[in-house]
Parts: structure tokens; sequence; C-alpha cells
């Protein structure tokens, strides 16, 4: 599986078996928060929907803290051995780095902490059910997802965030 390609239910999870779209709890969100509320609801005996829309994982292990730490601590080696020369007796060595080479190497540890955390842990808990079919939509008696609605008591919405600078004069 490819750090672009989208991972669906097919991929590391077992549908639902009776057909059934009412849930004890629907979890809006496939990253590290929705995880871990659908399998401590799910140990709890409780039925989860799990709904994702994009990678499976979310944000952190895919695009965010995983690939950057990765890329950071390249870039740090990468530094310290440049200036080694800085100390007595430390001889720089020639380098030659391969960033095609750090770059795939990247790719690989998300793709193996996606597996690890997310893939090949979900079809552990029969209780969770992975839809990953588009956007969820909050609609009355459920949530809307591929033309079909979902129902649950609770709704947690696990989505995250992001920035969004307001349009004032000035806040540049």
């Amino acid at each position: 599986m490819k750090m672009d390609q989208t991972v669906t239910k097919d991929d590391c999870c077992t549908p639902s078996e009776t057909g059934d779209d009412n849930y004890d709890l629907i979890v809006v969100g496939a990253g590290s928060a929705g995880f871990s509320a659908s399998i401590t609801a799910a140990e709890a005996g409780k039925r989860v929907a799990l709904v994702g829309d994009g990678t499976i994982g979310g944000t952190c292990v895919n695009v965010g803290c995983v690939p950057s730490k990765a890329m950071i601590r390249a870039a740090e080696a990468v530094h310290g051995g440049a200036s080694a020369a800085r100390f007595p007796g430390i001889s720089p060595c020639e380098h030659a780095v391969d960033w095609p080479t750090v770059v795939k190497g990247t790719a690989d540890l998300v793709e193996e902490m996606r597996h690890k955390k997310y893939i090949d842990l979900l079809p552990a808990y029969e209780n969770v059910t992975y839809i990953e079919e588009g956007p969820a939509r909050l609609v009355d008696g459920g949530v809307a997802v591929a033309g079909r609605v979902i129902s649950a008591p609770r709704v947690l919405i696990a989505t995250g965030s992001r920035p969004h600078m307001p349009n004032i004069d000035g806040i540049e």
C-alpha cells in the first residue's frame, strides 16, 4: 500500500455481518483519537461505526508527526556530521546525502506505522465497523455517509482541526 492510497474496509475490516446501520457509537474520524475512542468503546462491548474519509490513520502518522520528525532527524544527522570539525580531533567526513532514499525511507516508515497502528490492529475489534466511503454529514436521525444514514445514540467527532486566519486588516 502506497502512502497516497486510501485503505478501505475490505483492506482491514469485516463489514457488519448484520447489515444493521444502528450502532452504540459513531466515531467520525479515523485518526489516532477516533481509533482510540472506537477501541475503548469496543472493549466495553459497544458496537461502533468508525467513519473515515481519506487515508486511514489521519494526519499524524501520514503527513504530520511521523514523517516530519523522521525528516528532521535525518537533517540533524547531516548537520551533525557537517559540523564535526568544531571539535578538536574530529574531522568531518565527506558526506553525500541521497535525499530520494531518505524520502523513500520516510515513506516506508509511514506505511509501516500505518499498518502496525491502524490497518493490522482494527480487525481484532469485531465490534468496530470501518466505513470509508466518503465524508460524513450530521443529519436528522444520524450520520449520512455515501447515501446511507447510520445511527447511534452518541456521535463523536474526531476529525482534527486546521487553523483559520480571519480577514482582519493588519493581522499579518
